[in-house]
């Protein structure tokens, strides 16, 4: 049996808010940091002060999957619950079965829903602000 990342959501005092479930994309890792470039008016070239990491955009898509439509909608109903818009979180996902990557977010926009018949199944798209808290 092969091993699949788990992402989970963690709310500001580190409890378990919910397992995303059915993870298939998502553009983490990533590292971004602001740089300021001193350049002299009369000098070659210039100094490079490296400042803080700057904020970003963490996207994750997965699917929902249930046994009818309004099993589906209970899922949909559970998921913009639980992972509310403008609301503090931490998300852990795993790089091995004992490692993680944890980021400090915030959902400020919705959360979309592309390409949706929604009988039995939809993907989702989260996109969280990462470093805004």
């Amino acid at each position: 049996m092969s091993w699949v990342p788990k992402f989970n959501l963690y709310d500001t005092s580190d409890v378990l808010v919910m397992q995303l479930p059915n993870v298939f994309y998502t553009n983490a890792p990533q590292t971004p940091l602001k740089y300021t470039v001193v350049e002299g008016i009369r000098g070659n070239g210039g100094i490079v002060v490296q400042g803080s990491k700057s904020t970003w955009d963490l996207v994750i898509k997965g699917r929902l999957l249930a046994e009818d439509f309004q099993a589906l909608e209970a899922l949909i109903d559970t998921l913009e619950s639980n992972v509310a818009e403008g609301v503090q979180f931490t998300l852990k996902f795993d790089k091995t079965p004992i490692t993680y990557y944890s980021y400090k977010v915030t959902r400020l926009v919705p959360i979309e829903y592309p390409e949706s018949i929604r009988t039995n199944y939809t993907e989702y798209q989260i996109t969280f602000k990462v470093s805004t808290w």
